[in-house]
Parts: structure tokens; sequence; C-alpha cells
């Protein structure tokens, strides 16, 4: 029995030394190169961006996020996107300041989105993930916003800079219409006439469709405005157009939005400003 014993210990100890040897030649082969000994894992950064899909319940979100439809817009009949969020979200405002209703001031709990240069912006706009206030003074032209084709919005409040500089009281991200989501069965389109108050006329044009992995969708506006006094008159025309071709893992889109509008506006001034 013992030296049963003794020749086990001896097989155990010569595969012991074996598996050392083993080590000590690797850790000597990866001497031979630094940088291996050095290199670690790869690491994926991927950068946040106001676009769908983030798979974040809405109810997780630490933050007061309002979602807005094409489908509010026309039950409200709204003449402009600052119409439907001020008569239908929470904690937002607007003035026409400039005299003109395209041309409005939204304020979202005390910071502005406005087109007049020089007003302290702390709104950041998006239009399908493309920010789209201007370069000089973060200004915000509302009317350049095609609203027949506003398919969501979401109001995301607070700071957050992942949507950029000068998002100080929140983001505004909206989505436009697609022929896959608006018409997936069949092609199709919808002809609006609505008219008010003032002169007001309004004529949109939408239609879309989808044949295997395209889909395509354009619309159209032509909205005229008499003003509720002298000289402040509005013709606002928007046309767009998306071409799309998806499939399981790819979604590419090319849009084309375009406005020609005419506005005028009559500020109100103090009587020590006019003479």
């Amino acid at each position: 029995m013992t030296r049963v014993h003794s020749a086990h210990i001896r097989k155990a100890f010569a595969a012991a030394c074996r598996a050392a040897w083993l080590v000590v030649a690797c850790n000597a082969c990866r001497a031979d190169n630094p940088a291996e000994v050095l290199e670690l894992p790869q690491v994926d950064i991927v950068g946040t961006t106001p676009l769908p899909g983030s798979g974040v319940r809405l109810r997780d979100l630490p933050a007061n996020v309002q979602i807005l439809t094409s489908r509010d817009l026309r039950r409200r009949h709204a003449a402009s996107l600052a119409g439907l969020l001020e008569s239908d979200a929470g904690s937002v405002g607007a003035n026409a300041a400039q005299g003109n209703p395209f041309q409005p001031d939204l304020n979202i709990r005390g910071f502005s989105a406005s087109p007049l240069l020089g007003t302290p912006q702390g709104i950041s706009v998006f239009f399908d993930g493309v920010r789209i206030n201007e370069p000089f003074g973060d200004s915000v032209n509302w009317d350049l916003i095609p609203a027949a084709a506003i398919s969501s919005i979401q109001l995301i409040p607070g700071f957050n800079p992942a949507f950029g500089l000068n998002t100080l009281g929140g983001a505004l991200a909206i989505y436009s219409k697609s022929g896959a989501s608006e018409y997936p069965d069949r092609p199709g389109g919808v002809l609006t006439l609505s008219g008010g108050s003032f002169r007001r006329r309004t004529v949109e044009l939408e239609t879309g469709g989808r044949h295997e992995r395209w889909d395509w969708f354009l619309s159209g506006n032509d909205s005229r405005d008499g003003g509720w006094a002298l000289h402040n008159a509005s013709h606002v025309r928007q046309a767009f157009a998306k071409l799309g071709w998806q499939d399981a893992d790819t979604d590419l889109d090319l849009v084309f939005s375009g406005a020609d509008n005419r506005l005028e506006g009559t500020p109100n001034s103090g009587s020590t400003l006019s003479g």
C-alpha cells in the first residue's frame, strides 16, 4: 500500500510540474509582445439621440414626458405646432409678441423657444432627430415645420446634456409621418379643408403607401390668415416628402422639407416708443 501511494504522489507531482512549466512558457511568450499583455477588451460607446425606439417604457422615465400625436393635431384644428402645445401640453404657454400667430414665443417651465433673435433660448427642438434651432442665436422658426407631416411630438422637460447645448428647460422631439406607419396596408390619402374667423382658410393634402420594403409619403398645405389686426396677415405654404426603405435590421429615409411663407406682424409698443 505504501509503494502504491508513493507512486500516485510521484505522478501527481510530475503533472503539477508540467502544468507549471506550461504557465511559465505562456507568460514568456506574452512578454515577447508587450502590447498583447496590455490589450483590453473592446468597449462600444453609443451616443444618445432624440430618436424613438429606446426601449424604455414611459412610466420608467424619471421625467414628466408628454406625448402628442397627429390625431390631437386634427382634433384641435390647431393652426400651428405651438398652438397645439399651448392647448394640450402642461406647463406650456405661448404668446405672439411679434404680432403673428405663426411666429409665437413658446415658453416651457419659464424657458423660451422663439423665432425672435436675441431672446434667451432654453429649449432644443428636433425634427426626426435633426436639431432645427438656428446656428446663430438658437432661434426657432415655427412656420418652417410642416404641420401636415407631424406624426408625434415628445416634450421632455428638464436639463439634459444628451440633447445638446442650451437645453436648459427641456427638449421638443418631433417625428414625421411615413408611408409605412400611415398607410401600411394599401396606398391612400387625405384631403382636409378648414376655415375660420379673420379670413382663415387652410388646405391640407397627404398621400402615401407601401410596397414590399419601400414606402413613400407626401404632404402639403396652404394656409391663409387675414389677421386679427391691421398688417398681420399670413400666408404659409409647406411641402414635405419622404422616401423610405427598411428591412429587419436597417431603416433608411430620404426626406425633403420646404416652405415659402409670407408673414406680417405689428408688435405692440408702449406710448413712449411711438413718439
